[in-house]
């Protein structure tokens, strides 16, 4: 019987490619270079490669973003720390909290029915800060974020920790995510049953996952 829902933070709850825009946007102006579209592409190749490796433990979120920070420089050939783009960058988007649509309506609907815990991969602080100045941290038990936790999705672990911290078995969470690696396949091997958000359409080969929806409102006939 579930009991409690487990929901991805990043292009689950909010809209990661629009977040990233915008602080990519600011961290150019900051560094005084004109912002041009063939520019963000480039950096969402990035961020693809970077985010696959970590999603199949090739890598862990810091080599991400020291990885992506050396590269953003050699591409705009900053003489500067290398660090320093993907530190502007992260401190941009702590503060970006374009939602996905419909993602508040369901997160009232669910609080009602179930206890609700964020289960995302990336900084605590920032995810904290983002769900609070979106006012989305009410609907809340707790939050998940791998750099507190000690492991990444989809790392049993993560989940194995999750269920120790909450009481909750595997039989009585069902995890929520756009992340087919990371998400889906996380929480099937750990037990857990999950809902697909593809909200792109993408053809799946593998049914690694319990339900699938393209908008986050079915989820309503499911749970």
């Amino acid at each position: 019987m579930i009991k409690a829902v487990l929901i991805d933070i990043d292009d689950t709850i909010f809209d990661f490619d629009k977040c990233s825009k915008n602080a990519f946007k600011k961290t150019l102006k900051k560094l005084d270079l004109s912002y041009k579209e063939k520019d963000f592409l480039y950096f969402n190749e990035v961020n693809d490669i970077l985010w696959n490796k970590q999603k199949l433990e090739k890598i862990n979120i810091n080599e991400v973003f020291i990885e992506r920070s050396i590269m953003m420089s050699k591409y705009f050939e900053l003489d500067i720390e290398k660090e320093i783009f993907n530190d502007l960058f992260v401190e941009f988007l702590y503060d970006e909290i374009k939602m996905v649509d419909e993602i508040e309506d369901l997160l009232s609907y669910l609080s009602n029915k179930y206890q609700i815990y964020a289960a995302s991969n990336g900084i605590y602080g920032m995810q904290i800060n983002r769900l609070k100045k979106s006012n989305l941290d009410k609907y809340f038990k707790d939050i998940f974020v791998s750099d507190k936790m000690g492991y990444e999705k989809p790392d049993k672990r993560f989940f194995e920790k999750i269920m120790n911290i909450t009481k909750y078995s595997n039989k009585n969470l069902i995890m929520i995510g756009d992340s087919i690696k990371s998400d889906i396949i996380g929480a099937k091997n750990s037990g857990i049953k999950s809902i697909y958000f593809n909200k792109g359409n993408k053809k799946i080969s593998d049914k690694d996952f319990t339900y699938q929806v393209k908008k986050l409102s079915e989820i309503k006939k499911i749970l």
